[in-house]
């Protein structure tokens, strides 16, 4: 770097969200511990996740987009930099829950493929599709919060961007 000073990444993540993951987490076990019964041989559920998980992962993708469009960050090149990390790490659990998304309808698949030929496989792989499944869903509730906060950012880009090129008297 020529006369650059690196700056310590920002924390990306506070105990908030990794008690919220914790939650997610002790959830989706819980379901999957208690309610498999519930969707054993019912091809409505599955169909309903693989629905819900399909247009959950292309939200998803768009807030991807969002969040990796640097053009309209607010400030100067240095706080667009500064930003970097953190725009980063949002995006890696962005992707991550994209993961768990395709592996949940990854299982669901497997498991409609196996039912007829191996059912004690299939009960595990509804355990566990059913426990991602739950895990993932209420993980994409911060969804919403995490747009919510690339817009304002946004706006306030564009609203600065037009201040400058505006006349004398329209900045006022």
């Amino acid at each position: 770097m020529t006369g650059a000073t690196k700056t310590m990444p920002q924390r990306s993540t506070s105990p908030a969200f990794w008690a919220f993951v914790l939650f997610a987490m002790v959830c989706g076990v819980g379901a999957s511990v208690f309610f498999q019964p519930l969707i054993h041989a019912n091809e409505n559920a599955a169909n309903v996740i693989v629905t819900v998980f399909s247009i959950l992962a292309g939200f998803l993708i768009a807030i991807m987009s969002l969040l990796g469009d640097q053009s309209v960050l607010p400030g100067s090149w240095k706080m667009a930099a500064t930003q970097r990390q953190v725009i980063r790490n949002k995006l890696i659990r962005q992707k991550w829950l994209f993961y768990v998304y395709l592996t949940t309808l990854l299982l669901i698949f497997a498991a409609s493929l196996l039912s007829d030929e191996y059912p004690c496989a299939t009960i595990w792989l509804e355990h566990i599709y059913l426990g991602l499944a739950v895990f993932a869903f209420l993980l994409s509730f911060r969804l919403p919060s995490t747009l919510m906060e690339v817009q304002p950012d946004r706006v306030d880009a564009v609203v600065g961007a037009r201040r400058k090129a505006a006349s004398v008297i329209d900045r006022n």
